[in-house]
């Protein structure tokens, strides 16, 4: 049951920040002050407050002109904390990437929240749509395949318990419903046609998690024919089956790998500013401290890192809790990130034209190269991964979530933006860097680091080996927007133990430069 919350505790500043934020999207990727207030039913003052304050904490982004607004990638953090912590990815990925590897078709998992599915990963097919495909997209249970086969799943009591808030119309489309879900209960799968959709045929088949209840679901998409579908199907029932006996629960848990630099960024102390919303600075704050590394968080601990009275806290995390991006868990009286985070991670995507360019140059180059191909931005001393496509199947499965941060000066992606800087801005960046030592590989010597840029400068890419990842090589090239400075960089990462630097000269960086430096990514 959700946690009931005294409206009198809610901040409203923060709900109404929120309600900003989930403004941008697919239809709307950039938007003026005046749009927001239009759409927010606010005052042009309240809106040119928040936005103010948003664009002051990094959540948005004023583009040259200084008049549109859009989402910024600030805003894909709690869904990097959600999907890193969560144990379904680290259990159940493996085996969506070798469903992948057998069938050759899209393969999706998704989560159940409340009457939705959403998607927390895909990996693409080779012959799949160039167009991107987004984490965090979400279908009803009642409206698509994947939502029949979760239902299918449900014992008879809870789908009498659950079909009233189904919003379905009494008669026939009840019937239809009930009849579909049974034959997909006997046959182990769901099966539907979502041409329109852009999905083609999909084949479906829900998981159990620790209670026995259906927790997600796997599906498989594509063109189709019987054969196919039914071998398929077959895999996809079998991989089902496997799911349900590792008994998962999708409680958070500290990230089991979990590399990489976690900057915090300092509550703004300007008390002069009188457009900043002190609150909403505060709660954005507050949110930084939930990492991979500390999922699970009481009041005292946010107290204690936030430096905010009790009290305080308990307002902010009461406002997340009613608005749906936070949660408690009662074991231990703690707040985790909820799956409602990824619904930013959507609309980001979905409303950043720099990633829908980038995305379908992943796909092509990971069939190119089968390696895992990512595309990530600086951010300060870090670099933020915003993309990435999965690599063939390999013994040590790993992804990198968008939002993934690592420092700039230890990773490829990192060494290759910043071999396009000016010396002066590159000795800034390294000074102001806290350079620990991640692996037993990794360069801490700033002037070792710069001479490596400068290298990466003269021959076009950088390399890292096991800089960041203790088992991993990789490879950058940056791509450059039209002033020349670096707008983000692809990175192609693989195993230490069958790939060397050599290797990735040879056979990966020619392609890898003809990517990065074709075509226009704005």
């Amino acid at each position: 049951m959700p946690e009931t919350i005294d409206r009198r505790a809610r901040i409203a500043a923060i709900g109404k920040a929120f309600s900003v934020l989930e403004l941008f999207g697919p239809e709307s990727p950039d938007l003026r002050i005046t749009d927001i207030a239009s759409r927010a039913d606010m005052s042009r003052s309240s809106a040119q407050r928040l936005v103010h304050t948003l664009l002051k904490c990094g959540w948005l982004h004023r583009d040259a002109s200084g008049t549109l607004l859009s989402l910024s990638h600030r805003a894909v953090d709690p869904a990097f904390v959600y999907l890193s912590c969560n144990p379904i990815m680290d259990l159940v990925m493996p085996f969506v990437v070798e469903l992948n590897a057998r069938t050759a078709l899209n393969c999706d998992l998704w989560l159940r929240d409340g009457l939705d599915l959403v998607t927390l990963a895909r990996i693409p097919s080779p012959a799949s749509s160039l167009a991107l495909a987004p984490v965090g997209s979400r279908t009803s249970l009642t409206s698509s395949t994947r939502g029949r086969a979760l239902l299918s799943c449900l014992s008879r009591q809870r789908l009498n318990e659950i079909l009233p808030e189904l919003a379905l119309n009494p008669g026939d489309e009840r019937e239809r419903l009930l009849k579909d879900i049974a034959s997909e209960h006997e046959a182990g799968y769901a099966i539907g046609d979502e041409t329109g959709s852009g999905s083609g045929k999909v084949i479906a088949a829900a998981f159990l998690g620790a209670d026995g209840e259906p927790l997600g679901v796997l599906s498989l998409s594509g063109v189709l024919d019987a054969a196919i579908s039914h071998e398929a199907a077959g895999l996809l029932r079998q991989t089902a089956n496997t799911i349900n006996g590792l008994r998962i629960s999708a409680t958070p848990t500290v990230a089991t790998f979990y590399p990489g630099s976690h900057v915090t960024w300092a509550v703004s102390q300007t008390e002069d500013d009188p457009l900043e919303i002190a609150s909403v600075t505060k709660a954005l704050h507050l949110l930084q401290f939930f990492h991979p590394g500390a999922p699970l968080l009481t009041l005292t601990e946010l107290s204690k890192k936030t430096g905010f009275p009790i009290p305080t806290v308990q307002r902010i995390v009461d406002t997340f809790i009613d608005l749906g991006y936070l949660v408690r868990q009662d074991k231990n009286r703690a707040y985790h990130i909820s799956i409602r985070s990824l619904d930013l991670l959507y609309r980001f995507q979905m409303s950043s034209n720099l990633v829908r360019s980038v995305w379908p140059r992943l796909i092509r180059f990971r069939e190119e190269c089968g390696l895992r191909c990512s595309f990530c931005i600086l951010d300060g001393t870090e670099i933020v991964h915003l993309l990435h496509v999965q690599s063939r199947p390999h013994p040590d499965y790993r992804t990198a979530h968008p939002g993934r941060r690592f420092l700039a000066a230890s990773s490829s992606g990192g060494r290759a933006m910043l071999s396009w800087l000016p010396d002066e801005e590159i000795r800034k960046i390294l000074d102001d860097s806290m350079i620990d030592p991640f692996t037993a590989h990794t360069v801490t010597d700033r002037d070792a680091i710069f001479a490596d840029i400068k290298c990466a400068s003269a021959r076009g890419v950088a390399f890292t080996d096991r800089q960041s990842v203790r088992d991993e090589v990789n490879v950058a090239a940056a791509v450059r927007g039209p002033d020349g400075r670096p707008i983000g960089a692809i990175v192609v990462s693989a195993p230490a133990r069958t790939w060397t630097i050599d290797r990735l000269e040879k056979e990966v960086v020619p392609s890898l430069l003809s990517h990065s430096r074709s075509g226009d990514f704005s």
